[in-house]
Order: structure tokens, then C-alpha cells, then sequence
């Protein structure tokens, strides 16, 4: 790709990125990428690179911008700024520009997800994310800058969500608890990624942990935005409490070994009384907890008996 807006502004020439120097000629350029193939208005080129107070030469300046641009792009000779009676427009292939290129494969996730190819889904979400290389917009200072970088951000983490979920569909809650801890520290206030938290650490059997994530979400969203949880959050947080505590999965392992402990004592109890009786003990081999018992085929009536294998 040529031009980079998912992280610091970047244009690649031929065999080396450009040098673009000028803080508001950068942020016009980034603006026109943003909106490329559409008109962008002078004015709104104003609003947006000078603010609520330009000064009385803006437009004089806005084409003095535009040239400093318009220099840039020459070793691009497919790429061009058009000029036209209210604004300026510019012509570049979508697959040339990061956001156009990711807003495409996370369209593609979508409809792979919806028909039925999570694994291909997964790929192309993948392959999305990995087009953010920093905060969007990170070094343009313009009064857009803000708002365009947060909405960048927002679709980052509505592609991440969309993966956490098939990844979760795929089993893999337990790799996904540390990332998804990690996920909600630096954006709290972004429900979704609490959601694919609770059901993670529920799934895990975590359940304490993911009631406690539940609570600390809805005091966030209730402090910050004056705000219960969502639906989806919420009907988590209902199955939970429906469902039936996860069993611990080394419970029964536990329980069995605890159960070959005790008829071990109480093998070893009988061999003493037979001794102390002057009687002759069966000779056994002594058997670890972790041994099975095993099922002998018959008896001497015939009937299937326990007996533990030495």
C-alpha cells in the first residue's frame, strides 16, 4: 500500500516513502485520503485543518496546502488531486490506501462469518488488523484528527470483537482470557470485549471471576456513561447465572485418587488383623493412587468382580 493512515501518515513512492514535511499540508492530505473519490469542500477543509477560527486568508492558504500536495504526489503519476469550483478531489485506487483496504477485508470476515466459513473469516479479520501499526492518524495535529482517529479505532476493535467471538465459537477461551484482560484495561468503556470476557472466563469455569467482570463493567459504564450493559452483555451475564457452575476439571481425578487412598488403608488395616489373627495374609503388591481397578471377567460363581491390580 502507498498510503498509511493506521498509524503514523506514511505515502511509499517508487523505492522509498516520501518525505512530508508541514504540519497542515500533512493534515490536508490526510483528510483527502480519508474522503478519497469524494468531493471535500473547501470549507470543509477549513472546519477541519484550521478550526472555528481561521484566519481571513484561510482559502488562499487551503490552495497554497493543496499545492505542497499536489508536489507530493508527482512520483506518483496515478495519483492526482482534482480541482473543481467548491473543493478538490483525489483520484487513487482504494487498495492503495490501508482504511480503504481494511474496511474491505473486515467486510469480507463478515460475510464469510454469516455464510458459514468461520476459519476463512477468522483470515481475513486477521489479515485487517495487522494493517494497524500505531494510534490512527497518530501524528497529524488538526482539529479532525481526533474524532476520525477515534472512529478508526472503533472499527479496530469492532473487527477484534468479531474475531474474539469466532475464536471463542473455536474453543479457545482459555488463550483468550490474558488477551482479553489485557483488551478491556486499555478500553473499558467498549462492552463488547467485556462481553467475550465474562463468556471466556465462564467457559473456562471461572465462574466467581466472571460474575466480578460483569459487576466492574456495569460500575464502569454506569460511572462514565450513565449506562446499564447492553443486551448482548447482558444475556451473558443471565446465562451465567442460569447455568450450572462449571465443574472443575480436575475434580474428578481428585476425587478418584482420594477414593484408591482409602481402600489402600483399608487393604492395609485387613492385612494387619489376618496377621495379628495368626491367619495368612494374601500376598499384594502395594498399589500407587493413581492405579485403576480393574474388572476380572468371572469369579468362582460365575459373577464379575473388583479387584485391585497389582
Amino acid at each position: 500500500m502507498r498510503f498509511r493512515l493506521l498509524g503514523p501518515l506514511a505515502v511509499e513512492g517508487h523505492d522509498h516513502p516520501l518525505r512530508l514535511d508541514g504540519r497542515r499540508p500533512r493534515a490536508v492530505l490526510a483528510l483527502l485520503l480519508l474522503e478519497a473519490g469524494s468531493l471535500v469542500r473547501v470549507d470543509r477543509i477549513v472546519d477541519a485543518v484550521w478550526g472555528e477560527s481561521p484566519p481571513r486568508t484561510v482559502r488562499t492558504q487551503v490552495h497554497g496546502q493543496i499545492s505542497v500536495v499536489r508536489r507530493w504526489l508527482r512520483a506518483l503519476p496515478d495519483v492526482r488531486v482534482v480541482t473543481h469550483d467548491t473543493g478538490y478531489l483525489l483520484q487513487v485506487d482504494p487498495s492503495d490506501v490501508d482504511v480503504a483496504v481494511f474496511r474491505r477485508l473486515a467486510r469480507q470476515g463478515r460475510t464469510l462469518a454469516a455464510t458459514g466459513q468461520p476459519v476463512a473469516a477468522a483470515e481475513a479479520y486477521r489479515s485487517a488488523l495487522t494493517l494497524h501499526v500505531g494510534p490512527p492518524l497518530g501524528d497529524i495535529d488538526a482539529p479532525f484528527a481526533r474524532a476520525a482517529a477515534t472512529g478508526l479505532t472503533d472499527e479496530r476493535l469492532t473487527v477484534l470483537g468479531d474475531l474474539m467471538r469466532l475464536d471463542l465459537a473455536a474453543g479457545r477461551h482459555h488463550e483468550l482470557i490474558p488477551v482479553l484482560s489485557a483488551l478491556v484495561e486499555r478500553h473499558p468503556l467498549h462492552e463488547p470485549l467485556w462481553c467475550h470476557l465474562l463468556v471466556a472466563l465462564h467457559r473456562a469455569g471461572r465462574r466467581s471471576e466472571a460474575v466480578g467482570c460483569y459487576q466492574r463493567a456495569r460500575a464502569l459504564l454506569r460511572e462514565e456513561l450513565g449506562v446499564e450493559p447492553g443486551p448482548e452483555l447482558s444475556l451473558a451475564y443471565r446465562s451465567l447465572l442460569a447455568a450450572e457452575p462449571a465443574a472443575d476439571p480436575g475434580a474428578d481425578l481428585t476425587r478418584t485418587l482420594s477414593r484408591l487412598a482409602e481402600v489402600e488403608r483399608t487393604l492395609a488395616e485387613i492385612r494387619q488383623q489376618l496377621s495379628r489373627l495368626g491367619l495368612d495374609a494374601p500376598t499384594a503388591r502395594s498399589v500407587g493412587p493413581t492405579a485403576p481397578p480393574v474388572v476380572s471377567p468371572r469369579s468362582d460363581d460365575g459373577a464379575a468382580h473388583v479387584e485391585v491390580a497389582a
